[in-house]
């Protein structure tokens, strides 16, 4: 794996902090250098708490007085203004145009001669067979969130789904065309869709109330060649598990703060994960996946891997650590 995928953010947040000692945190300056350090955080895509808590120690520590209320709220206007900005510069350039590479594939993936469907489920931080659906999303989504459930593609969801709730409605077990689940959290209401003509929907980016996952999808590559390259790329896997076809998805935490930050992150990972063989197309942030432990027809769309607290620490490496 060459060095552009194996370090990912880190030289930029390091770049970043660099770039801190250099403004000036006395009174006067604060404000200022408060915003500066803020819009370069988001022009690099550090994260978001990260910047928050940077920021806010260069605050204390020459005896300004801290607001994380005003703090929080610069942090998301810089962000969203850094999002704004690398929008417009990407529309002056033209598109690299990706497409998946099995030659690349099969380099990645003989670095983890070993890894199948069974080394996935050994270094799983929770044994993926003892997961039921149900259980599946009360460890990827909080106390209060809900999860649009759906057996049938192109409807609203056959029902929400609130983590912690005192009544929790009966999850589809399964269909004739399986089952999915919306994979960032909504808030289970109705809202105008601007993009089809003000269309009442709970599944469009008007609901979600987090930015937190992205999925990838596989169609093409090798199974297996697919699996090896996915333990070792440096991405917060949360979960593997198979479509009840083809196909295998990875959902991916990345924690956005915004929808501009969610499209700034996937724009960051796509050449790699293209290349590799994701699914372009499937790259977007309101996304859904299937949902793990319900069949697909016959066939069970079934867990592989999960971890609720996902490091970019690679799967491949931790274990060979």
């Amino acid at each position: 794996m060459n060095s552009s995928v194996s370090d990912f953010g880190d030289s930029r947040r390091d770049s970043w902090l660099e770039y801190l000692s250099t403004l000036d945190w006395n009174p006067g300056f604060r404000d200022a250098s408060s915003w500066s350090a803020l819009l370069r955080a988001g022009s690099l895509r550090v994260d978001p708490d990260l910047a928050i808590e940077e920021v806010a120690k260069r605050i204390t520590a020459t005896g300004g007085t801290l607001n994380p209320g005003k703090l929080k709220q610069q942090q998301q206007r810089a962000f969203q203004r850094a999002c704004n900005d690398a929008i417009g510069q990407q529309a002056l350039v033209k598109p690299q145009k990706l497409k998946f590479d099995p030659d690349k594939l099969k380099s990645v993936a003989a670095k983890a001669p070993d890894v199948d469907v069974q080394w996935i489920a050994r270094h799983s931080p929770i044994p993926p067979t003892e997961v039921t659906s149900r259980q599946f999303l009360e460890h990827l989504y909080l106390p209060g969130e809900k999860v649009v459930i759906f057996s049938v593609f192109e409807s609203q969801g056959q029902c929400v789904y609130e983590v912690g709730g005192a009544w929790q409605p009966p999850l589809p077990d399964g269909g004739p065309n399986g089952v999915w689940f919306l994979a960032n959290p909504v808030d289970g209401q109705e809202h105008p869709n601007p993009r089809l003509n003000g269309k009442l929907s709970r599944r469009s980016e008007e609901s979600v109330t987090s930015w937190r996952y992205l999925v990838l999808e596989n169609d093409e590559a090798p199974e297996v060649e697919w699996l090896a390259a996915l333990v070792q790329l440096p991405l917060r896997i949360a979960a593997i598990y198979t479509s009840g076809g083809k196909s295998i998805h990875a959902l991916v935490r990345i924690d956005a703060a915004t929808k501009a930050d969610w499209d700034a992150k996937c724009r960051e990972i796509k050449p790699v994960v293209v290349t590799l063989g994701a699914d372009e197309s499937a790259l977007t942030a309101v996304r859904l996946s299937r949902l793990p432990g319900a069949r697909r027809a016959a066939r069970l769309q079934e867990l592989l891997y999960l971890d609720p607290e996902p490091t970019s620490i690679s799967t491949f490496r931790k274990a060979t650590l």
